[in-house]
């Protein structure tokens, strides 16, 4: 396996450019290549692939949990806190603070991008 060669995950949207703008605000993945068709980011480990998708594409607007879906990737965040005030802003949305919960060493929180991904965000619990 090469060294450039990392793990990854690629998301089909109608509009790669927001969805980079989301993940990049709010889960501190920089953007390191962006075209008409899509848009890369990518940490020394973990590679995301925003992929846009011809025809029509419906978003709500607020977006809607797309809960029928077999995967659900997590990111880490300095703060849940801080990642609910970034994903409002960016169009995404965590679950309230009272939803939150605990586990093998992290906090973590439900929630949604702008395209109504269900994702979730987690911190280390002991910082």
């Amino acid at each position: 396996m090469g060294t450039n060669i990392r793990p990854g995950l690629v998301i089909f949207t109608g509009n790669h450019k927001r969805l980079a703008q989301f993940y990049e605000s709010v889960a501190g993945i920089p953007i390191v290549f962006s075209d008409d068709s899509f848009t890369v980011l990518a940490s020394e480990t973990f590679e995301l692939v925003l992929h846009s998708v011809s025809g029509e594409w419906h978003v709500s607007d607020p977006p809607r949990a797309r809960e029928d879906s077999c995967l659900k990737p997590f990111f880490p965040v300095r703060k849940l806190s801080e990642a609910r005030e970034k994903a409002a802003t960016f169009g995404g949305q965590l679950r309230p603070k009272n939803d939150e919960w605990t586990a093998r060493g992290f906090r973590a929180c439900e929630a949604i991008d702008p395209d109504g991904n269900v994702i979730q965000f987690r911190e280390d619990e002991h910082p």
